[in-house]
């Protein structure tokens, strides 16, 4: 069993308010409460479809017990360090030449270094695997996540009672694709 908890929040949106208003063509701010919340709204839709973390934060997977390959579910991603209950009841740090991370099919995926196992658990052990997640300001990636969140956060303020957003779709089915 595994979870993901955040560390540390991202500190801004992928995409500004002021980003969201030349958008929309709005000039003031009367409406900036309610376009935040679209915009919330439309990265979250985003990061929940794709899997993936738009803007830089720390997170920790957590995990139960060890497994031949722990696959990151979360991306992209750089593993910062790796926590663990040794069998003595204390935490440790995983020292990086133990073990090896790669991204592997958008994943980043992590087995024991060649010549090494996973240490010893304690009982009711935990392992915890801090992230640093988000992408690069000027990743080309981004750019795409950011196109699709102005083009759902204008269909969501324009059409308020909900409609489809045919370009939303088709930007984040472009996303899903390239990380499969």
């Amino acid at each position: 069993m595994s979870e993901i908890v955040t560390v540390e929040s991202p500190q801004d949106r992928a995409v500004t308010l002021e980003e969201a208003r030349q958008q929309l063509r709005l000039d003031g701010h009367d409406e900036d409460l309610l376009l935040g919340a679209k915009l919330d709204a439309a990265q979250a839709e985003l990061e929940q479809q794709t899997g993936l973390k738009l803007c830089e934060q720390t997170l920790e997977l957590q995990l139960e017990s060890w497994s031949q390959e722990i696959t990151v579910p979360v991306r992209p991603c750089v593993v910062a360090e790796i926590r663990y209950t040794a069998a003595n009841g204390a935490t440790a740090i995983l020292h990086q030449g133990n073990y090896v991370a790669r991204k592997r099919h958008g994943f980043t995926r992590i087995r024991p270094a060649s010549g090494k196992s996973w240490p010893e658990l304690g009982p009711d052990g935990m392992i915890r695997v801090t992230l640093s997640a988000g992408f690069a300001e000027n990743d080309p990636e981004l750019a795409i996540a950011r196109a699709a969140i102005l083009v759902k956060t204008a269909s969501l303020f324009e059409n308020r009672e909900g409609a489809a957003c045919l370009a939303f779709d088709t930007l984040v089915a472009q996303l899903q694709s390239r990380w499969i």
